[in-house]
């Protein structure tokens, strides 16, 4: 196979790459004022229902649309039609309004948002008590420890990776690695606030994965450079990587192609509750094996002619 000159756009990749995250994060802070709410996250309502046979998921978004409640309807069990239902923060003053339109005959005291909701439910779709399997709210405070689990996690899991490329390969290149790492979670991060993509549990699965599954991609390169740099301290990095990667990039397409036929099947096979999961997994394998190429191996070639030129 011909070699191809992969490092020849080593600057104009970085500059994009770059470029790309801060019109991400500007466009989510200037535009939509910071990532989407999720109940995970923000704080809210959940509660699970099982709606009479005739009802749909359809149904319940078209209603909570018509009231401009904000709310994700996800189907837990089809045989019984047993839905969960989360409703943001935003939408408390619009179910107080409505739940004080309820006649009051057919509405109880209360003083809790929970109980006020599923009092409108109750009444909406006719539900007996024992239709209400569940409800809760969920308060800021858990979201904000989710949050900090969620960081923690990804810092962790960085630190681990670069301790382990210091010791199983040259600090270059584990220096590499962690930032193209860092590069494909900002990355990431950025198309969510760019699509308001809801942060969730899930969502840090994904985040995960996909460090996971971009660091094997970044090891199997820089194992070939380095097979292939063995003895050959006159030949320029660059001619090294390029070699390396050439001789990579059919099992690297093979791999990426193959992973992304899964994520596509989830959401081909009709999984809505993890259209979000899939998504940021398709997107996060493509980042992956971009910066396997465009950036962890440019950026190890960059840090050895600064080195160079150091010490010498």
């Amino acid at each position: 196979m011909h070699n191809i000159n992969f490092t020849k756009y080593k600057y104009f990749t970085l500059s994009f790459s770059f470029l790309a995250i801060v019109f991400g994060f500007v466009v989510t802070f200037a535009k939509y004022d910071g990532f989407a709410h999720s109940l995970d996250f923000n704080g809210g309502l959940r509660t699970v229902v099982e709606l009479p046979a005739d009802k749909t998921r359809n149904d319940l978004e078209g209603y909570f649309q018509s009231k401009k409640i904000e709310a994700v309807v996800i189907l837990l069990e089809k045989e019984k039609n047993i839905y969960q239902l989360d409703i943001g923060l935003g939408s408390l003053e619009t179910i107080e309004a409505l739940y004080k339109e309820i006649p009051e005959d057919s509405r109880e005291s209360s003083t809790s948002a929970i109980d006020r909701f599923v009092q409108l439910l109750r009444y909406e779709y006719k539900l007996p008590k024992e239709k209400v399997l569940s409800a809760d709210q969920v308060g800021a405070v858990v979201g904000g420890e989710l949050t900090e689990v969620g960081i923690t996690l990804l810092l962790t899991t960085l630190a681990i990776i670069l301790l382990y490329l210091s010791i199983r390969s040259q600090f270059k290149f584990a220096l590499a690695s962690s930032i193209a790492l860092v590069h494909d979670i900002l990355m990431t991060l950025a198309l969510i606030g760019f699509l308001q993509i809801k942060p969730s549990v899930p969502i840090i699965a994904a985040l995960l994965t996909l460090l996971g599954y971009s660091i094997n991609d970044k090891i199997v390169v820089f194992d070939r450079i380095r097979e292939n740099a063995h003895g050959k301290d006159n030949l320029a990095l660059s001619n090294i990587i390029n070699v390396s990667i050439t001789q990579t990039l059919g099992r690297t397409i093979n791999t990426s192609f193959t992973t992304m036929i899964s994520v596509v099947a989830i959401i081909v096979g009709g999984a809505v509750e993890l259209y979000d999961f899939a998504f940021v997994l398709l997107f996060g394998v493509i980042v992956g094996t971009y910066s396997s190429i465009y950036i962890a191996a440019p950026i190890s070639e960059i840090y050895d002619q600064l080195r160079k030129k150091r010490f010498a």
